[in-house]
């Protein structure tokens, strides 16, 4: 092979490699691009009172007794344990009441102010709910005037200071005029271990 055959093989060498390096830094910055795209567009992991103050309950109320007491529930364990702004806690009071009776609601003095007091009182004396449990819920009963009437049975642990004692709470609900569960109302008594 003479001088000028090789080098015309070795520059078409060369560019070859220079295009494949050029594509492929191309291909490089477009899929970098895109994934720091989806980065951004990831969903964002919720805190506790984000999932609470996100909660439309006109879109996905609770189905059953059960999962509404389990949502009222969950709602003041936050209240009491977590950080959170006067509007945050408006929103979560506003869902709370969301989960209550009509009448139950309006028999509520001073509502929400009552509960910011109750809220602010608990945490200041360092009480908070440690864990709780759905027990049980009672068969969906009808009662003589035609209300559909459930029980759902609840343990609480309320924490004060280093202390823990467990509660039990009977919490009535009351299925309304648009088919939704709704807290009428609730005792609670020291459990028996």
């Amino acid at each position: 092979m003479d001088e000028s055959t090789k080098n015309g093989i070795i520059k078409g060498i060369v560019l070859m490699v220079l295009a494949a390096l050029v594509v492929g830094g191309f291909f490089y910055l477009l899929n970098r691009g895109n994934n720091d795209s989806n980065n951004t567009t990831e969903e964002k992991v919720l805190t506790e009172v984000e999932k609470i103050t996100t909660t439309d309950l006109s879109k996905s109320y609770p189905k059953t007794p059960a999962t509404v007491v389990d949502l009222y529930t969950k709602i003041m364990q936050v209240m009491y344990k977590q950080t959170y702004t006067d509007e945050e806690f408006d929103k979560m009071a506003a869902v709370m009441a969301g989960t209550f009776d009509s009448e139950f609601l309006a028999n509520q003095a001073n509502w929400p102010e009552g509960l910011r007091t109750e809220v602010k009182n608990k945490k200041e004396e360092d009480y908070s709910i440690s864990k709780y449990e759905i027990l049980s819920q009672d068969e969906e009963m009808t009662t003589d005037s035609g209300e559909q009437i459930s029980n759902v049975m609840a343990r609480i642990s309320l924490r004060h200071g280093t202390k823990t004692t467990l509660y039990n709470y009977l919490f009535v609900l009351r299925k309304d005029s648009e088919g939704l569960w709704k807290i009428m109302g609730w005792t609670s008594q020291e459990a028996m271990e």
